[in-house]
């Protein structure tokens, strides 16, 4: 492994494993209280006029009216997704 790709590794894991998860990745619900509290603060950050929280399910109206543009006559398809020999680096 190059020094540059160990300087990589040791970075996310002081990071992202000691810093923002407490050394607690694995612990679903450490990881899910984190996340909510950092939606909240994000929210109470930047406040409704410049942040949407939207849930697909509500359709097109909540977005349009956020972004300012009519809202679309109809649903565009849906986009095909690229063969899975495409993706690179994919694993699964």
């Amino acid at each position: 492994m190059s020094a540059e790709t160990l300087t990589v590794r040791r970075m996310v894991r002081k990071v992202v494993f000691e810093n923002t998860f407490a050394d607690r990745l694995a612990d679903a619900d450490h990881a899910k209280a984190l996340y909510r509290r950092h939606n909240a603060e994000v929210q109470a950050a930047l406040g409704a006029d410049r942040l949407l929280v939207f849930d697909v399910a509500e359709g097109w109206a909540p977005l349009c009216r956020f972004l300012g543009c009519p809202v679309p006559a109809r649903s565009p398809s849906r986009a095909p997704t690229p063969p899975r020999s495409s993706w690179s680096g994919a694993r699964g």
